[in-house]
């Protein structure tokens, strides 16, 4: 195998959004066929990207459930990480419900034309972003 002494490092900094209003609960975990029910976290990328980590924000009280997170590959998405969220009513002296979920140690790389989309179990009002960059 090839190797090459210099490393190789994202080009582009980027952060894929997700604001997830009012989303149809998806309760799946078997594959999709394309990406029906689900929004788009990053676009495609020509050269590949890394990701580094995922946090979820709610915009208000949070529910029980889970935050999906699903590969797709120009024609099928699968299931690839779940999030717990946790029920939480915010107000002037506690925070909205917040989590984050680390990738960077694992160096999660996606391949060129390869994209992330989210789905919630449990329909609330959600901010995802997702932190990498391209190559």
């Amino acid at each position: 195998m090839a190797m090459t002494p210099t490393p190789v490092l994202v080009q582009t900094p980027t952060i894929g959004r997700a604001n997830l209003t009012s989303p149809t609960a998806l309760t799946t975990r078997t594959s999709i066929a394309g990406t029906t029910g689900l929004t788009q976290l990053t676009p495609v990328s020509t050269n590949g990207k890394r990701l580094d980590a995922i946090r979820i924000m709610s915009k208000g009280t949070s529910l029980a459930g889970l935050l999906s997170v699903w590969l797709y590959d120009g024609t099928t998405s699968t299931l690839w990480d779940e999030i717990a969220i946790s029920a939480i009513t915010p107000s002037t002296t506690a925070v909205a419900f917040k989590a984050e979920s680390l990738y960077n140690t694992y160096g999660v790389v996606l391949p060129p034309a390869h994209q992330l989309f989210v789905s919630v179990t449990v329909q609330q009002d959600l901010a995802v972003t997702a932190h990498g960059g391209d190559y």
